[in-house]
């Protein structure tokens, strides 16, 4: 496959000139040239100015095209990710720059519309090892296709008062600990600990339910989720009996009850918010919002594992190039700026679990207000580990979710899931 490597940027001419070479402009003519636009796909408005994150990436942007005159950034709002997914699957030349999440990545690869960077990488001598996880973790097919911005790690979300009012000190560390909420917080209107197996939210499917809770303990601290390739699920049917018979022992025990089963994101965090929920596995992007939101009423600890300390998967945002852009100079310039060191300071102040090692001496994370960041960091450091997704994630999701659903509504045997997890996928990977 042949691909088009962006021209590297030596000095301003250097880099105005293979600009203008891409879009076909005489490269004696490069500083008569207007200046150049790199679309940038992100669900991050940057007129949302209530929210840390969309504040951050403006800043960055800003800063980017203040070491970059010629090359001006245009944000195309994408909140499900859905764009970037149509724009790779037409081969489309814009957006030129891709936020894609590490479980996205399989089925953008497979459409042969990313940039593998691998040469840039060495050329421009980015240091793969200056991340919490390193690069080579986030490999597809045996390379690297986009750098790391964040990482995101499952943690278990509280309102104190009602852990308070229970007479619990210590929050649950495995899932049996976790079922034993269940006496002693499910009330009438309050639910002990939400599962959220809804099908809404995210890109689709029961992606909350899979991010929070199943590719965890399917994965388990060694066993992949899917193999390399992205297609075959890699994980054992011990482990997918295990997470079902953890699910149902939850609900069984009245730790969840089946109201949360249609429970996505956003009707977990409301569920927070009012208290009706008093506990969760939850994101830790939305920690901060939803803290500000119930005053100090609300701690984090690691979230709970099969056995003490066990491994959580890990995924977070990486920034691609498409591979059919015209202005992959100014797309790689932006890529680079925007994982550097100096821009993912810029993101923690957002609130993100930045990815880049380095970033962590910037004096922001000596304050206060960075605290939550470095306990999560060092969550990622220790327990965190990336696994590989499928091509067709959002549909196995979604198989995951109706199986674990019927499972809780049918009375069904763990046994059940397993059967018709494995069925329905290999007959979806068939016509995807």
């Amino acid at each position: 496959m042949n691909e088009r490597n962006p021209t590297p940027r030596t000095t301003r001419r250097t880099f105005v000139a293979g600009v203008a070479a891409v879009l076909g402009a005489p490269a004696g003519r490069a500083f008569a040239q207007t200046t150049e636009t790199v679309t940038y796909n992100s669900f991050l408005d940057p007129a949302n100015t209530t929210d840390p994150r969309a504040a951050a990436q403006t800043q960055m942007i800003a800063a980017f095209e203040a070491s970059q005159p010629r090359v001006k950034v245009r944000v195309v709002v994408d909140p499900a990710g859905q764009n970037g997914v149509r724009a790779a699957r037409a081969k489309s030349d814009s957006p030129d720059v891709i936020r894609v999440n590490n479980f996205q990545m399989p089925e953008f690869v497979a459409t042969g519309s990313v940039l593998a960077i691998d040469e840039l990488i060495a050329r421009d001598k980015v240091d793969t090892t200056d991340w919490l996880i390193g690069l080579d973790q986030t490999r597809v097919n045996g390379k690297l296709w986009g750098l790391q911005q964040d990482y995101r790690i499952p943690i278990f979300v509280y309102r104190k008062s009602k852990f308070d009012e229970a007479k619990i000190a210590t929050p649950p560390r495995t899932y049996q600990e976790v079922a034993a909420l269940g006496p002693v917080l499910t009330k009438q209107n309050q639910m002990a600990y939400a599962i959220p197996i809804g099908l809404s939210g995210g890109i689709g499917g029961a992606q909350a339910f899979m991010e929070f809770i199943v590719s965890s303990i399917v994965a388990g601290n060694s066993d992949p989720f899917f193999v390399p390739t992205g297609r075959e699920i890699g994980f054992s049917e011990k482990r997918l009996l295990l997470a079902a018979s953890i699910v149902k022992e939850l609900f069984q025990k009245k730790a969840a009850t089946p109201v949360s089963l249609q429970f996505a994101y956003n009707e977990l965090q409301d569920a927070l918010r009012a208290g009706t929920v008093a506990s969760a596995t939850f994101a830790l992007y939305r920690y901060r919002g939803l803290k500000a939101a119930v005053a100090n009423d609300l701690a984090w600890a690691p979230a709970p594992s099969v056995e003490p300390g066990d491994k959580h998967a890990v995924y977070g945002f990486q920034l691609c190039i498409n591979r059919h852009s015209p202005r992959q100079g100014g797309a790689w310039e932006l890529v680079k700026f925007m994982t550097s060191p100096a821009a993912q300071a810029l993101a923690a102040r957002g609130g993100e679990v930045v990815a880049r090692a380095s970033a962590y001496k910037d004096a922001y994370f000596k304050t206060p207000e960075a605290e939550d960041q470095l306990g999560w960091k060092s969550l990622v450091e220790k327990r965190g580990r990336m696994v590989n997704y499928s091509i067709i994630q959002t549909t196995f999701n979604q198989i995951c979710g109706e199986a674990f659903q019927r499972m809780i509504l049918k009375d069904l045997a763990p046994a059940a899931v397993a059967q018709e997890v494995r069925t329905r996928y290999t007959d979806a990977l068939a016509k995807a």
